[in-house]
């Protein structure tokens, strides 16, 4: 007897060692006795018998896999079963079928392979011909008697294979050869052939199944077309293909979406294009009221946006929520095409059914440059949401300190200083104003401004210059809400400060400014304490 024995299962190797279990009989008999260990030997025997089998089956199938017709033939002899499976209960046939070994296919039908056999997930030889486009395999299984209407668990038949697989061959084979073939039969998902070469972008299986009559209007069962998914996938070789044999481009699935939903939902410009030159609603709205306005806005597909501006949306549309596409942009801290939709002229101050407006929404995010978008174009700072606020009172209570000031800025500017800095020479666009001073001192006064907030003003003085400056109650109250402790005054002052500098035209003398307001507060002694600032007030002092 070998001391070892070798045992092949599918993707698993066995070794037994006999020798030490010589050893250890003795111990055995005595535990198990001798009538107990007989059938334990007799268990072991067969199981060598089988795993011998199976090592048999294995090569049987590798060699159904190499194309070796006389390995396969001498194993045939040995009595290896024909039908043998694997682990996922394919057998020979599967493999010679798939490969196109159609000598090895005759070899096994002569030895009465059953060409009905499934595996696991319900494929037939049939199956795995289709799938990997083996025409010669598909016709000596069909002439060996296999069924071809045969589906798998998927619901799928030989047509669904190739088609999901561009397999042109196939598709002939079955339009020319198999009499009242279903070309329309749908899989477990309610799919046809075509919905399947459409989602997996196989436009010559596409092109052959519309040649075929396939139905393209038939709906899968999210009540999606092969143009939806085409859409969704963004090919635009096969959307031709559909629009062209006359797919309707305003069906609806399951949710009310249209193709051109779907293709503005995923940011795809040249087939929103294609939709709409072939009459696509650009005004559509899903179950939820959105329209493609409100799905590309949302995700900021800027590009998109824009077509869908040029073909004439409407811009101020509302969803189920009340928002408009400016609202989505702005929730979703898309700035650029926030941007191009207040360029459109969209209603700014549209609220919604909490309502929000765009700036509220952004604002309560603490999403600065969409902010700032939204200033620029003009958005309302009065409008109150649904508590009552509004955005500077979000911004003061979210702790968004950048934006407090920023809406200052902005109110100061637009509301009381617009004029005033159109006339500025040099003059910048105000979403670049609310970003920097302009004013050519700009960095050295800041260095000013910051010794004069932290060293020289008292607490509460800020506040003296603020009503100087005409700065709003609320506007103090805002900067005011933050608190970094007992010298928190230091720090609005100085946040004052840089938003005053921030309305000082290019053309103003800014120390000549600020000096007229320290003497308005009643702190012209602070000239003599900063040795810059006493040298550039000395000039405007009275002589």
């Amino acid at each position: 007897m070998c001391p070892c024995i070798f045992v092949y299962v599918e993707r698993l190797h066995f070794v037994i060692l006999l020798p030490p279990l010589l050893l250890l009989l003795p111990l055995l008999l005595l535990l198990f006795g001798y009538n107990k260990l007989n059938c334990m030997y007799d268990r072991l025997v067969m199981s060598f018998v089988i795993f011998a089998v199976l090592k048999g089956e294995k090569k049987l199938h590798e060699a159904a896999r190499q194309n070796n017709l006389a390995k396969a033939r001498r194993l045939l002899i040995e009595k290896v079963d024909v039908d043998c499976k694997n682990n996922l209960d394919r057998t020979a046939l599967h493999w010679a079928a798939a490969e196109g070994n159609i000598d090895i296919i005759q070899l096994l039908l002569d030895n009465g392979t059953d060409v009905e056999l499934r595996d696991k997930y319900g494929m037939g030889a049939v199956h795995c011909a289709a799938w990997f486009g083996q025409l010669e395999s598909l016709k000596a299984l069909v002439n060996g008697g296999a069924r071809t209407t045969v589906q798998t668990k998927q619901g799928m038949n030989i047509l669904h294979c190739a088609a999901q697989n561009n397999h042109l061959n196939i598709l002939t084979f079955i339009a020319d050869s198999l009499e009242n073939f279903d070309v329309n039969q749908t899989e477990r998902n309610d799919r046809t052939s075509l919905h399947l070469a459409a989602d997996n972008g196989c436009i010559e299986a596409v092109l052959k199944l519309i040649a075929m009559k396939c139905d393209i209007h038939m709906k899968d069962k999210d009540g999606a077309t092969a143009l939806h998914l085409a859409a969704k996938k963004g090919n635009i070789d096969i959307l031709k293909a559909l629009l062209a044999s006359g797919s309707i481009s305003d069906d609806r699935d399951v949710d009310g979406r249209t193709a051109l939903h779907i293709a503005s939902e995923n940011g795809y410009t040249e087939v929103c294009d294609l939709l709409l030159e072939y009459g696509a609603n650009p005004n559509a709205e899903t179950l939820k009221e959105m329209t493609p306005l409100h799905l590309s806005a949302n995700h900021g597909h800027t590009d998109v946006v824009a077509k869908l501006l040029h073909f004439g949306c409407g811009v101020n549309a509302q969803n189920f929520q009340g928002n408009t596409a400016l609202h989505l942009s702005a929730m979703g801290n898309h700035a650029d095409t926030a941007k191009i939709l207040v360029q459109a002229g969209c209603e700014l101050d549209l609220p919604n059914y909490r309502l929000q407006t765009p700036l509220h929404a952004a604002v309560e995010s603490g999403l600065t440059e969409v902010v700032e978008v939204l200033l620029a174009g003009g958005a309302s700072l009065d409008a109150r949401e649904k508590s009552g606020k509004t955005s500077l009172q979000l911004a003061s209570r979210g702790a968004h300190v950048a934006l407090v000031d920023t809406i200052i800025k902005a109110e100061r500017y637009y509301s009381t200083a617009r004029e005033y800095h159109n006339n500025d020479l040099g003059y910048v666009e105000p979403h670049a104003y609310l970003r920097r001073p302009t004013h050519p001192s700009a960095e050295q006064m800041k260095e000013i401004l910051w010794r004069l907030s932290t060293k020289q003003l008292k607490n509460n003085e800020w506040k003296k210059l603020a009503l100087y400056w005409k700065f709003k109650p609320e506007h103090i109250q805002a900067i005011e809400h933050q608190y970094v402790g007992p010298n928190s005054y230091k720090e609005h002052g100085f946040r004052l400060l840089i938003i005053w500098l921030h309305g000082i035209r290019k053309d103003e003398n800014i120390m000549k400014l600020l000096f007229e307001a320290l003497v308005a507060i009643d702190r012209r002694n602070l000239a003599g304490k900063h040795p810059t600032l006493s040298v550039l007030l000395k000039r405007f002092l009275p002589k």
